[in-house]
C-alpha cells in the first residue's frame, strides 16, 4: 500500500474516531446509511455472507442469501446460524441466471472462491489480479430463477418498506437482473458489482447494467458516471 502523504495523514488525525468509518466507507454504504431503514435484503452471490452485520445496521429484518457454490454455500450458512441477531437469515444454494433449468458450468477459482464465476477469467484479469484466476475445478450446475428462490422462501418483496437486491456474481450481473423481469421493478434499491473492463469471458459491461437499470427506472446514486470504477460496487435507486 501506498503511503500515506503528509496532508493525509493530518486529515486523519483531525477526524474524530467516531467519524472516521464514514471516511472509510464506500458511495454505496453512506447512501444506505442515509436511506435506512432497508428492511429486505436479497443478496445473490451470498459468498460467506461478510455483509451480514452491514446489513442489520441498516435496519434488515430479513436477508435472503444465495449462493452457488456448494462448499461455500456450507460455510455461510455455518457462519449465518452462529450469529446472535433479531434479523432473519435466510440462505438458499443456487445459481441464479435468466432462464431456470439449464446446466451452466461453474468455474472455480483460487482463494477463498469469491471470484469464481460461470465465466473464464481474461488475460484483463490475469494482469489486474495476478494471484487470481481459475483453480481447474468446474461444476455443472442447474439454474434456477430468483423468482422461484423468493417463493420457495416465503418472501414478498413488495410487501417490504424498502427492499434491496445486491448481485455479486463476477460477469454475470446481467443475466440475473433480466431473470427477475418486472419483480426488479418491487426493489427500491439494487447495489451490482459493475466492471468497464473485460474481466470475465463474456461477462456484461457497465454499459449494458446501466442500460438495463435505468429502462426499469432506477438511477444511479453512488457515483457520478466518471467516477464509476473499473471494476467495482454501484448502487442504484428506484424514486
Amino acid at each position: 500500500m501506498q503511503a500515506l502523504k503528509p496532508i493525509e495523514r493530518a486529515l486523519r488525525r483531525s477526524v474524530p474516531a467516531s467519524w472516521r468509518k464514514y471516511f472509510r466507507a464506500s458511495g454505496y454504504e453512506l447512501v444506505m446509511r442515509r436511506r435506512a431503514p432497508v428492511d429486505l435484503v436479497v443478496h445473490v452471490g451470498a459468498h460467506w455472507g461478510e455483509d451480514a452485520g452491514f446489513y442489520e445496521s441498516c435496519g434488515a429484518d430479513t436477508v435472503l442469501w444465495v449462493e452457488a457454490d456448494p462448499d461455500t454455500y456450507v460455510k455461510l450458512s455455518e457462519t449465518l446460524a452462529a450469529r446472535k441477531t433479531t434479523a432473519r437469515h435466510l440462505t438458499e444454494n443456487a445459481l441464479v441466471s435468466s432462464n431456470a433449468g439449464e446446466t451452466l458450468s461453474f468455474h472455480r477459482f483460487k482463494g477463498d472462491g469469491a471470484s469464481s464465476s460461470v465465466h473464464r477469467a481474461t488475460e484483463a484479469l490475469h494482469a489486474r489480479f495476478p494471484d487470481a484466476g481459475e483453480s481447474g475445478d468446474v461444476l455443472q450446475l442447474p439454474t434456477r430463477s430468483l423468482d422461484e428462490i423468493l417463493a420457495r422462501h416465503g418472501v414478498d418483496v413488495a410487501a417490504a418498506v424498502q427492499a434491496m437486491l445486491v448481485v455479486d456474481v463476477q460477469g454475470h450481473e446481467l443475466e440475473v437482473l433480466k431473470g427477475l423481469g418486472e419483480g426488479l421493478d418491487t426493489f427500491r434499491l439494487c447495489k451490482c458489482e459493475v466492471s468497464r473492463i473485460p474481466l470475465y469471458a463474456g461477462g456484461a459491461q457497465f454499459t449494458e447494467i446501466d442500460s438495463h437499470m435505468r429502462a426499469h427506472g432506477f438511477r444511479l446514486v453512488s457515483h457520478k458516471y466518471f467516477r464509476v470504477p473499473r471494476h467495482g460496487d454501484v448502487l442504484y435507486l428506484r424514486d
